[in-house]
């Protein structure tokens, strides 16, 4: 009797405690809700990504992987089937990535939108799959063999820097340029004096501004008043010219009055004005004495001239009488 006592309390304790695992295995599973299933699209590789992996929307657990398999139309397209709640809001612009937890090696569903993706429809079950876009160390991985040859190339470029020849320029270039260091402080050194007497110099030299700046005021003077006398200047060259010019009209009226008196010599016919006047004057003197001396001439003309030797008519009386 006390056997089956113990056997009965036994079953009830074992039934017991698989009612609580069933609970928690439920709560751990996140049945809890209605569900609905997706398909996400890759082809490139999902290492690390197991049945039962988290799928997380914009970090938050949303739902479960539930299948991982080839499609039977297309061997290089791997179809992932993930279950999620009803309620998250996937859009048709929803992208999938592969994340990783840790340093465990797993990897999970990580879902998101592109930033600058402006509000999208939801996305319905059965509807077009969600892209799985690589990740940054397949990114990485698929980058690796160019990233290798660069940096054996790189050692190698480090390797001939390094060289035995190299080594020796390098180790004389920092023995010049210790000697170079020596002498720019012997440099500075000799230019303290130089820079002590630098505040006495920029005094002077603020002294020698302010001189050639009232000399600059007293240039831009002389400047206003020789513009002033070039003005002038120019206006008595412009008297002068006139004045020349009134010279050489004068000197022009002079010549053709000269020439009016007296006559240009152009040849044996051309006489002078002056000379005309001349031979009236005394043909009027001659008249007037001719007048004087024979009035009668005036009514009866001229006397007849003697006659003169050997012209008819001569009569020589009067000369012998006067001898």
């Amino acid at each position: 009797m006390e056997n089956r006592a113990h056997a009965l309390a036994t079953g009830i304790f074992i039934l017991f405690l698989g009612g609580v695992l069933a609970l928690v295995v439920a709560w751990f599973q996140g049945e809890q809700g209605e569900k609905v299933d997706f398909t996400i699209v890759s082809r490139s590789g999902v290492s690390g990504l197991n049945l039962k992996a988290p799928v997380k929307l914009r970090g938050v657990l949303v739902g479960k992987v539930e299948a991982i398999g080839f499609d039977k139309d297309d061997s290089q397209r791997i179809l992932i089937g993930i279950r999620v709640a009803k309620t998250a809001p996937l859009t048709q612009a929803t992208v999938a990535r592969l994340a990783y937890q840790g340093i465990t090696g797993l990897s999970y569903i990580d879902l998101s939108e592109p930033d600058g993706t402006q509000a999208s429809p939801l996305l319905v079950a059965g509807a077009a799959p969600i892209e799985l876009q690589a990740s940054m160390l397949d990114r990485l991985s698929s980058a690796g063999p160019q990233l290798l040859e660069r940096v054996s190339e790189a050692a190698v470029r480090v390797n001939t820097l390094l060289g035995d020849a190299n080594q020796q320029a390098f180790s004389r270039s920092l023995g010049q340029f210790g000697e170079a260091a020596s002498q720019v402080a012997a440099l500075s050194k000799a230019l303290t004096p130089t820079a002590a007497a630098l505040p006495p110099l920029a005094a002077q030299t603020q002294h020698l501004m302010a001189a050639a700046s009232a000399t600059l005021q007293r240039v831009d003077g002389l400047a206003a008043e020789s513009t002033v006398l070039a003005q002038e200047l120019r206006q008595r060259a412009e008297l002068l010219d006139r004045i020349g010019q009134a010279s050489a009209q004068v000197q022009l009226t002079a010549q053709r009055l000269d020439m009016a008196l007296v006559g240009a010599n152009r040849g044996p016919r051309s006489q002078s004005l002056v000379d005309v006047w001349s031979q009236s004057g005394r043909a009027v003197e001659r008249t007037v004495n001719q007048i004087g001396e024979q009035p009668q001439s005036f009514l009866f003309g001229p006397l007849p001239v003697p006659a003169g030797p050997g012209e008819l008519g001569f009569d020589d009386t009067a000369r012998k009488a006067s001898k």
